[in-house]
């Protein structure tokens, strides 16, 4: 099998997800007018990692960091020069008992997110994924061998941090100059490992989790997260106008500081009483009832984000609300089918799309 395609329909990370999920071994080569890279993967591991636009030898490093000293690797270097058998720079630096095993992997881990997290940045270009017969054992014949990871390293830690590195590049990018008109403002740019559409419940799975939650509490919202807003999914105990149609027409804006704003930030759930914030009370000038004594708040997280949200309360009746374990937990089984879903989808598209 191969998948090929260009880099502007398909985000890198994305691709390198599909094949880590899929556990794919193979090679991923990358090409743009002004320079190339390549990616080796086992079973959905990434082995090696390598770009022209990063240019970085093992040894320079190695003693960079002080993990070794400028005549240990002339030494070590000479004994790769002229030894018997071909062998990489950090073998003969363990076997010297210069250099520790678990150090040496650190550092050329270091080095494999630092060229992925490079590649990540291509946003225009052309892919090509070939499977290869990598064996479990043994030399891997790639250009540079000194950064080849026999064990590999876990993918989705390499996606998360170099999701984690992006965002922080973002909050220290200078904003828009003040004034700027809506054309002048950048492009938000999609969330790494996020879903390009939206997730959603299948309506048996929302009758469920609705005639569950109504055991907890005497009224409750179920909403979708889409932006900066949450929109009307279901409901039990609302009087809105419209009943189901007129639900799915509401809006509830996330910008203001709120109870489900909050949860959208944290990702946790609430349970709790109700400050007097703006966006709380425009929450509940939209659902009607008086001011509640308590309040709890379920997010679905799905693919790192938050999906969906259930509000619920007791302001028809006043009573305490019941216990909420069972309730979090059948939320979190229901974001964990949408995520699977999700991605299986993902999936079906990109065996579609770019298959050869």
């Amino acid at each position: 099998m191969s998948l090929v395609g260009r880099l502007e329909d398909i985000e890198l990370p994305e691709l390198i997800q599909f094949l880590a999920n899929n556990r794919k071994t193979g090679r991923l080569t990358l090409s743009r007018r002004d320079g190339h890279g390549v990616v080796l993967m086992r079973s959905g591991r990434i082995l090696y990692a390598a770009s022209n636009s990063v240019h970085e030898t093992l040894g320079n490093l190695l003693v960079c960091r002080g993990l070794i000293t400028e005549s240990v690797l002339m030494e070590a270097l000479e004994h790769q020069h002229w030894g018997r058998e071909a062998k990489r720079l950090g073998e003969i630096l363990v076997e010297m008992g210069q250099l520790a095993e678990e150090a040496l992997e650190d550092v050329m881990k270091d080095q494999t997110r630092v060229v992925i997290q490079e590649l990540f940045g291509w946003t225009a270009g052309f892919f090509k994924f070939e499977t290869l017969d990598i064996p479990d054992r043994g030399e891997v014949e790639v250009d540079a061998r000194d950064f080849l990871l026999m064990k590999g390293v876990n993918t989705d830690e390499v996606l998360l941090e170099a999701a984690r590195r992006l965002d922080e590049s973002r909050e220290m990018a200078p904003g828009p100059p003040a004034g700027a008109t809506e054309e002048e403002r950048p492009a938000v740019e999609p969330q790494l490992l996020s879903d390009r559409r939206a997730p959603a419940l299948r309506g048996e799975t929302t009758l469920s989790l609705m005639r569950q939650a109504a055991q907890v509490v005497s009224r409750g919202l179920l909403l979708a997260v889409r932006g900066n807003e949450a929109r009307g999914v279901g409901q039990f105990g609302i009087p809105i106008d419209g009943g189901e149609v007129g639900v799915r027409r509401l809006r509830i804006p996330l910008d203001p500081p709120s109870i489900l704003a909050d949860v959208v930030h944290r990702k946790e759930t609430y349970l709790g009483p109700l400050d007097d914030a703006a966006g709380n009370a425009a929450l509940l000038e939209q659902v009607g009832g008086g001011w509640p004594g308590a309040v709890l708040v379920v997010p679905m997280v799905v693919a790192g984000s938050v999906a969906m949200l259930f509000y619920g309360d007791n302001a028809a009746d006043g009573r305490p609300i019941g216990a909420t374990e069972d309730l979090a937990r059948r939320f979190l089984e229901a974001s964990l089918a949408m995520e699977r879903e999700a991605l299986e989808e993902r999936q079906r598209d990109f065996e579609l799309r770019y298959k050869r």
